[in-house]
């Protein structure tokens, strides 16, 4: 055998000093431990496994062509939808919401809300299998995955949709902007008319409050018409005497006596027939629902002609958000004048208190000089001694707690009547201009188009793709079988990374002419 040799040691000879072919014999000059293989003997054993790449690669490339085959291509279209500002009243007032502020998603949610989308699929037969397999429900989830709804500024949108083909992607996206802005004017308008029904319910009622405030007052000033002087002036002002009294109360005076001075004018005016005039600048204050409507319209005004600089400042005089924000400004500025009217007190009118029948008179007379005797004594009385109220005196005190309080009742409902009267009047043109056409609307900008090329990846691209994943998964399979499974020995590398004993021998491998001439 001269193409390998064997080191033998005959029996009592010295152990050679290298064995031929052995590494050397000392130990620590050879790795210790396992080691990874390098990368020769990864590419080694992956190219053993050939065959599990060509497995794997053919199994990909079947896939693939299964994947091509049954792919459909998709086709998107897109609209864009713009939301303009219209002429309306402001009923809400100054304070009310902005209604761009949460514009883009009541009109998502509107348009992808079931109702409106199980249209669409009836219309346009979509998704037949999953309408027959699973319902309806399933099928208006599978549209709502196929369109997409993006706000490109804060009045502006664009809606696109998926379709199977180029024309049902148009009309699919046409027919989901058409049904936004049916949908939109059809909640404006719904609105607008709950809002009338509303406040006419409440202005019936609140007009039934003055009527039974009207005539509980009127009952009580049948049975004391002295107040009647008092009722005269608006918001029931007091006379001269009455005010003074109050004045008074801050400095700790008896209420009894500030209650028997103000019955003694009311009483004089019956017998006169002139009630006692009110003190210089005494006279009815404006009512507290005025006052807080003019500040109202003072404060829309200003915010109204905020906007329309800001407006101006962006886009020209024609453009439509600066026209509608010049007809706000035009509205708030007639609401304020007519704010400021309503302020403007009339006169207090003439009322005849006086008495006519000599027995009244009597009576009166009687009355007033029962009550000077009272006041006088309790004037000379010294502080904290008064005597306690007399009869008379709780009873003109509980008259007028009952005097005050069916004037604040009548006030109340007047005031309650006249805000619901401002906000149906507004509510009513509101109604109007949304019959009209003068509201807020939503246009189609860019009508939907019909796509010319498919959004989904061409079948080429996917094929070329699923070639490439199939091959790289083929060479991954073929290097995990050789490298991570198959413990078989390949060559040195192996033996050195086993970490086994001292090789004694090295077998060459045999060339193919010494194979030739065996035998």
């Amino acid at each position: 055998m001269d193409n390998w040799k064997m080191n033998q040691q005959p029996a009592g000879l010295p152990p050679p000093q290298e064995p031929l072919g052995a590494l050397p014999a000392d130990a620590s000059a050879r790795p210790a431990g396992p080691q990874p293989p390098s990368i020769s003997a990864m590419i080694n054993r992956t190219l053993a496994h050939w065959y599990v790449a060509v497995l794997v690669a053919l199994a990909g490339v079947g896939f693939t062509v299964l994947v091509v085959q049954s792919r459909k291509p998709a086709y998107r279209s897109e609209t864009v939808i713009f939301y303009r500002e219209g002429v309306k009243a402001t009923y809400l007032g100054p304070d009310g919401p902005d209604p761009l502020r949460t514009l883009s998603a009541r009109l998502k949610e509107t348009l992808l809300a079931r109702s409106n989308l199980e249209k669409v699929v009836t219309e346009f037969n979509l998704f037949p299998d999953v309408l027959e397999k699973r319902g309806m429900v399933d099928a208006v989830d599978r549209l709502r995955l196929k369109i997409t709804f993006k706000a490109r500024s804060t009045d502006t949108f664009a809606i696109s949709a998926e379709g199977e083909t180029r024309e049902q992607a148009q009309e699919v996206t046409q027919r989901l902007a058409d049904i936004l802005v049916e949908e939109t004017t059809r909640m404006r308008r719904s609105q607008a008319k709950l809002t009338n029904e509303f406040l006419d319910a409440e202005l019936k009622r609140a007009e039934q409050d003055v009527e039974k405030a009207e005539a509980e007052l009127a009952a009580f000033l049948a049975q004391h018409p002295e107040f009647a002087a008092e009722q005269a002036a608006p918001g029931g002002a007091q006379t001269g005497a009455a005010i003074r009294a109050q004045e008074r109360r801050t400095t700790g005076a008896d209420p009894t006596l500030e209650a028997l001075e103000r019955q003694v004018p009311r009483l004089r005016a019956r017998l006169t027939g002139k009630p006692e005039q009110a003190a210089p600048g005494s006279a009815g204050a404006p009512s507290p629902a005025l006052v807080r409507q003019r500040d109202q319209a003072e404060q829309e005004l200003a915010t109204a002609r905020r906007d329309l600089a800001d407006k101006q400042s962006r886009f020209t005089e024609q453009h439509p958000d600066v026209r509608a924000a010049a007809a706000r400004v035009s509205n708030a500025e007639a609401a304020l004048r007519r704010a400021e009217e309503a302020l403007i007190l009339p006169p207090p009118p003439i009322v005849e208190v006086a008495a006519t029948d000599e027995a009244e008179k009597a009576k009166i007379k009687s009355q007033l000089a029962a009550l000077e005797r009272e006041i006088a004594a309790r004037r000379g009385a010294k502080k904290g001694n008064a005597a306690d109220a007399s009869e008379t005196a709780k009873q003109i005190i509980n008259t007028e707690t009952e005097w005050s309080r069916l004037s604040r009742e009548k006030a109340r409902a007047q005031q309650r009547l006249a805000d619901l009267e401002g906000k149906s009047f507004r509510a009513e043109m509101a109604a109007s201009s949304e019959q009209g056409g003068y509201s807020a609307q939503i246009e189609v900008l860019d009508p939907a188009y019909r796509p010319s090329a498919p959004s989904s990846p061409s079948r080429l691209i996917l094929a070329i793709g699923g070639l490439f994943m199939s091959i790289a998964a083929g060479i991954a399979a073929a290097a995990a079988r050789g490298i991570v499974f198959d413990d078989r020995v390949y060559d040195m590398e192996d033996i050195d990374r086993m970490a086994l004993a001292p090789v004694l021998v090295i077998v060459p491998a045999a060339t193919r002419g010494s194979r030739g001439r065996r035998g």
